[in-house]
């Protein structure tokens, strides 16, 4: 018999349960009770290999079974040093480290959580196992969906959380589970895809440890408390920005290391708040594997330094890569970089800074976390105070052998700058059939941000998605002169509602009539791809003039090989098209070369990349900018792999939603 037990502001202890019940739940010496630590409910065990998620965080022993780890969250509208932080605004530090106590920048404002915690709880599991997580929406008015980043469904599509994409939006006052298999290893992450929600808090750490990775003797330790989530922060609800106002702009606050930073005033000079930082424990002479997470919703990319250390990266996005020591590495949200930092210093405390760059250089901002070969006897949080000011945002340090610095050429054989087509993948086996071959379908995606005309904009034709820049100054994304509209149905769940693919889609080759004396078309972009084709995509950046601002581009369901990326030169749109249509591999096909492996890529202003995929997984894949407002005003698309009878059903009583259009006179 299955049984429930939901409790309320309790932690349940295994050796107390019959007791606090009265009578015994569970008789067989084979099931074993664990303490559980779900805030509102508590899953009471009726499987043998059925663990409390926090259980599965563990050595991953391959001869060991997998587990299933289980999961239950709270997502809630909730307040970044409210009330649940009581005193911590004015200066009690102990007030700070209450179990419910968001501190953010140390400014009061409205955010979603998860648990009451941002980032969200971290899942942390070994491969193979199956990941269950129960999300109980509890933000009035607000429906909500997670997002698996890095983990690509496959045999399980519809757990990808892309509202009407994969899946209906999770109403407010409902739950759902997610369930799939942790395939996938390496460093992912998870966070919302509905709205704004992920830049208000809803994101988190999502780790899958591999017993089997190829660079395991190149780290003594793998610390779940090393694992390191970049994000960016507004003084006030990214909503407040969107579509906008005239007179503020869309800016970037802070910057957070695992959800810890502070507010730095940049008219005074001064920080302006006192919260505390994230702190990261070693051991002189030990070598770490840490695993960074560019979390970020706007438009910075994120210029990460270790004060007197250097990081060797040893993955990317989930996908191992041959060592390379690095001093300074740059990434864009979406991305992930694991590195091997070694505690060779003297004994003591070492900045980690970030620093906001390219647009961000206009609104100087920094978030800093403590690196601390501290005494195990000191308290993490009297570390996280540090005794000393971070230093001067003008004291920069140097920025020696660079990762992914999008303002220079990738092959001009400068050793200080790295692109990340340079890395070379360490994976098995080298994917021949993939890296050499001829493409079954190839692509050019050309993607910007379009200032909008105000007085179409603002006419009865104009209720698009919509963005305002600064005072009149109105944008919208697009690709190849599309911004996507979503879909009114989830196109994998519901594809009996496709009807009509020539009039509820569109692409370069079939646009709707709405759209022919237009240069810029509103409507749901689709391109579709045999299920096993190779594909060729070229995303370039036809922005018509350089500007500091890149974009990460997302592909949902699959991973991809980078074998080209760089800067064109400044040409005319169709002169940079076909250039790049004349453009061979920098590295030519048949070599030795083993590009890495990504799900995630960042392209330069006025510049491109050259991936390369097997379309094995079947289904409706988002393809997408990584910033939050980018996406929102409709710069991507939806990728069909194979035809729909090839796709993985849904359960049968998956949600279903749409729009409800009776006959007036009925």
């Amino acid at each position: 018999m299955n049984l429930l037990v939901y409790v309320v502001g309790l932690t349940v202890l295994s050796k107390d349960v019959e007791s606090f019940f009265g009578f015994p739940l569970i008789t067989e010496p084979k099931y074993l009770w664990r303490e559980l630590l779900v805030p509102t409910s508590v899953l009471v065990v009726n499987h043998p290999l059925e663990y409390p998620g926090e259980e599965c965080d563990r050595p991953c022993d391959p001869n060991e079974p997998p587990r299933i780890c289980y999961y239950h969250w709270i997502m809630e509208s909730y307040t970044a040093m409210g009330s649940s932080c009581w005193d911590c605004i004015r200066g009690n530090r102990a007030h700070c480290f209450h179990a419910q106590c968001v501190t953010g920048s140390g400014r009061e404002r409205g955010i979603v959580s998860i648990n009451r915690k941002v980032p969200g709880p971290p899942i942390v599991v070994c491969r193979n196992d199956t990941i269950v997580v129960d999300v109980s929406n509890e933000m009035d008015g607000l429906a909500t969906a997670i997002h698996w980043h890095g983990f690509h469904q496959l045999d399980s599509p519809w757990m990808d959380g892309v509202p009407m994409v994969t899946q209906c939006p999770i109403p407010a006052g409902t739950s759902f589970r997610y369930r799939f298999q942790a395939v996938d290893p390496g460093t992912q992450w998870y966070h919302s895809h509905s709205g704004y929600q992920k830049a208000n808090g809803h994101l988190g750490v999502a780790v899958v440890r591999n017993p089997h990775d190829v660079n395991i003797n190149l780290y003594d330790y793998d610390l779940t408390e090393h694992a390191m989530l970049l994000s960016d922060w507004s003084e006030h609800t990214v909503e407040n920005w969107i579509p906008g106002q005239q007179s503020s702009a869309l800016k970037v606050d802070s910057i957070l290391i695992n959800g810890r930073g502070r507010h730095y005033n940049n008219y005074t000079k001064k920080w302006a708040t006192a919260v505390p930082l994230a702190v990261f424990r070693v051991q002189p002479n030990k070598r770490y594997r840490f695993r960074m997470i560019s979390g970020g919703s706007q438009y910075c990319p994120f210029k990460m330094q270790i004060e007197k250390h250097r990081m060797e990266i040893i993955s990317t996005d989930g996908g191992a890569v041959q060592p390379q020591m690095v001093d300074t590495l740059i990434s864009l949200s979406g991305e992930r970089y694991d590195f091997v930092l070694t505690a060779n210093q003297p004994p003591g405390n070492y900045w980690i800074r970030v620093r906001g760059i390219a647009f961000c250089n206009k609104n100087p901002v920094e978030g800093f976390a403590v690196l601390s070969y501290a005494d195990p006897s000191v308290s993490t949080e009297s570390l996280s105070y540090p005794e000393e000011d971070p230093p001067e945002y003008e004291h920069e340090y140097p920025e020696g052998i660079i990762l992914n610095r999008h303002t220079d050429s990738c092959y001009r054989g400068k050793d200080e700058n790295i692109c990340t087509s340079k890395l070379e993948s360490h994976e098995v086996h080298r994917d021949s059939a993939l890296i050499d071959a001829v493409p079954d379908k190839q692509f050019y995606w050309g993607f910007t941000i379009v200032e909008a005309d105000n007085s179409w904009l603002f006419s009865n034709e104009g209720f698009v998605r919509f963005t305002t820049v600064r005072d009149a100054f109105n944008v919208f994304g697009v690709t190849n002169n599309i911004s996507l509209v979503p879909p009114s149905f989830p196109l994998l769940t519901q594809p009996e509602q496709i009807t009509d693919v020539q009039q509820q889609f569109c692409n370069e080759t079939n646009l709707p009539p709405k759209c022919a004396n237009r240069t810029h078309c509103f409507c749901t972009h689709l391109l579709k791809v045999d299920l096993n084709d190779i594909v060729e995509i070229v995303l370039y950046d036809t922005a018509p003039y350089a500007q500091d601002f890149y974009h990460p581009f997302h592909i949902h369901g699959h991973r991809f090989i980078v074998t080209d990326m760089g800067r064109l030169p400044q040409l005319g749109l169709h002169e940079r098209l076909q250039r790049l249509k004349q453009r061979k591999h920098a590295r030519k096909p048949g070599t030795d070369y083993n590009p890495p492996y990504k799900d995630t890529v960042s392209i330069p202003n006025q510049g491109f990349v050259r991936t390369r995929f097997r379309a094995n997984n079947p289904g409706f894949w988002l393809v997408h900018c990584h910033f939050e407002w980018h996406l929102a005003t409709g710069m991507g698309l939806v990728l069909q792999v194979g035809e729909v009878d090839q796709m993985p059903k849904p359960p049968a009583d998956f949600p279903r939603c749409g729009n409800f259009k009776p006959n007036v006179l009925e």
